[in-house]
């Protein structure tokens, strides 16, 4: 199978990511673009909201299978009679790793702001340097 040229069709490929997004409970925020280059995105505000959207640890991810048709169903069954019983110890298991995560969290969310307002700072210190008369 080739990765790039021809034999890729870039619908087909969306089509699928798209379908694996809804098959995890993610929806795409906007439609791709279908031309050009993609919207950049902010690295701090994309971490911390995956931060907070993945900081309850407890919280388990959807159940799937990779299994078609009965087998599949009773396999997704059977995962989820599992978590339902072990849902007290696996709760008593991650209690920390939640409690931990929300203080990287918390403390990610300070840093963002941090480096946000020191952008700002050298952009108005840079904008006052500009502005300044040169001496010759």
């Amino acid at each position: 199978m080739k990765l790039i040229g021809r034999d890729v069709s870039v619908d087909a490929v969306l089509a699928f990511v798209e379908a694996r997004l809804g098959a995890h409970g993610e929806r795409p925020t906007s439609p791709p673009p279908s031309q050009g280059v993609e919207p950049r995105v902010d690295p701090l505000s994309f971490n911390l909201e995956k931060l907070t959207e993945h900081a309850d640890s407890t919280r388990g991810l959807e159940v799937e299978s990779h299994r078609d048709g009965l087998q599949g169903q009773l396999v997704v069954l059977a995962k989820r009679l599992f978590r339902s019983a072990g849902q007290l110890f696996i709760n008593e298991a991650l209690a920390r790793q939640r409690l931990f995560n929300g203080h990287v969290r918390d403390s990610y969310a300070q840093l963002s702001s941090e480096v946000l307002r020191l952008r700002a700072r050298v952009a108005e210190l840079e904008a006052q340097r500009d502005t300044r008369p040169k001496d010759s």
